[in-house]
């Protein structure tokens, strides 16, 4: 999803320590109400150090998510899945990460996890160019559909829990993308 460059470990370890803070932070602050004083005073680094990796407390959001979907790239790359198994991974993952996901439903953040999405479908992933039969000019609809399919049903999934099995959402979400779904 990024190139990786190598990168100060000094870097990293802020970057985690401000990351951890923020999590532990929005278990009982509301994101809106957090500064990022009480990031540096919990993660104990200074301003600078928050503004020498960040620009906005979203970006330390992003960049959680962005290690997750390294993650799971890194999987896909390992395995590189028949599409129909992608599905079935995707929702697998992304059920292991369910309480960070969840807390950022609930702290009305799920706009920031949408857009890493729709990148991470649309932008940034070449393995899925391999994995789906179709001309040249479908493979962004594609792309396009599998974003926003699997964001909006990852999204009803965590917060309105109904006990669906990963099997049962994956084929769920075959079928809407295959159209089986739709009376005819």
């Amino acid at each position: 999803m990024l190139v990786q460059k190598r990168e100060n470990p000094s870097s990293i370890r802020s970057k985690n320590a401000l990351a951890e803070a923020l999590l532990k932070l929005m278990l009982y602050k509301p994101y809106g109400d957090i500064t990022v004083s009480n990031l540096t005073e919990r993660a104990r680094l200074s301003r600078q150090a928050f503004y020498t990796n960040f620009q906005k407390k979203d970006d330390v959001i992003i960049y959680l998510l962005h290690g997750l979907y390294r993650r799971y790239l890194d999987k896909l790359e390992e395995t590189i899945p028949a599409a129909e198994q992608l599905l079935i991974d995707y929702f697998i993952f992304w059920g292991d990460s369910r309480d960070f996901l969840s807390l950022l439903f609930r702290q009305d953040l799920g706009y920031i996890f949408q857009n890493c999405n729709r990148a991470f479908f649309i932008e940034d992933t070449q393995i899925l160019d391999d994995l789906f039969t179709c001309e040249d000019w479908q493979m962004p609809y594609v792309k396009a559909a599998l974003a926003g399919v699997t964001y909006e049903l990852l999204y009803m999934w965590l917060t309105k829990d109904q006990g669906l099995s990963v099997d049962v959402l994956s084929a769920m979400t075959r079928n809407l993308l295959g159209g089986t779904m739709f009376a005819g």
